[in-house]
């Protein structure tokens, strides 16, 4: 090979290598980075299972809702406290979470469609009087969920606080053998989970009263410039997977829980 066409193949590789290094760049500077989705363990809704990979119906459904937005997220698990701490500051930018949840009002935009509706329920030990009202909790020691939020219900529990003892539990499994054991008279839980670890650990001697419902909303968290277009956004893809029917099915999720 001649020293000229040397010289041109080494040009005309250096201008192939420029125009794919540029074409990378301009890819990159368009792809917009992963933002967080944050997520409490609530088994079979959200967990992370032991490989560290994020796993649940509410998990999968997000996956699949962002995927139809073309919304690149992360999915991370956090206590609740800190979940709504980070929404607040902006560095979680989305969650599920109860309707109307106060504890995100000021600091996010809530969408309208609901995700999936969870059955609040009471659990008590079967010689334990059934209860269809929270009225009837008031003098009772009553045991909640740390950190979780209960829609409406949560409410009276704070504002009734003084009219009862409660205790919080940090995991289903002590809240419910709280009751199995005879140290509370109530548990006021998510059906699912509940029944979930109740099946799981071969607890015995419980009943159950459904007191309410919740319905699961989206939240964008308000440092997100954006925020009401991502949640109408969300909303306008949620329902379109809703009538297609190419959302989880959850008693999958319910089988697969750890």
């Amino acid at each position: 090979m001649s020293r000229w066409s040397s010289s041109r193949t080494s040009l005309f590789t250096s201008l192939l290598l420029s125009i794919l290094l540029l074409s990378a760049k301009a890819v990159a500077a368009t792809d917009p980075e992963p933002l967080e989705f944050g997520y409490i363990h609530l088994p079979p809704f959200g967990y992370t299972d032991g490989e560290g990979q994020p796993g649940g119906y509410l998990v999968e459904l997000a996956r699949r809702v962002f995927t139809a937005m073309d919304q690149p997220v992360s999915f991370v698990q956090h206590p609740a406290a800190r979940l709504y701490r980070q929404m607040d500051s902006g560095e979680t930018a989305f969650t599920l979470a109860a309707a109307n949840l106060h504890r995100l009002q000021a600091t996010a935009v809530e969408a309208d469609e609901p995700a999936i509706t969870l059955t609040l329920t009471l659990y008590r030990r079967k010689d334990t009087q059934p209860v269809s009202d929270a009225e009837q909790l008031k003098g009772r020691h009553v045991v909640l969920m740390k950190d979780y939020s209960y829609g409406q219900l949560g409410r009276f529990f704070e504002a009734e606080s003084d009219a009862m003892r409660i205790t919080e539990a940090r995991t289903h499994k002590s809240a419910l053998q709280m009751i199995q054991f005879g140290r509370a008279d109530y548990l006021l839980n998510y059906q699912t989970p509940a029944d979930t670890t109740i099946a799981q650990q071969g607890l015995s001697g419980l009943a159950r009263d459904v007191i309410g419902k919740v319905d699961v909303h989206f939240f964008v968290s308000k440092a997100q410039e954006n925020a009401q277009v991502l949640a109408d956004d969300w909303d306008w893809h949620l329902r379109e997977l809703k009538q297609d029917d190419r959302l989880p099915s959850a008693d999958y999720y319910d089988m697969m829980a750890p």
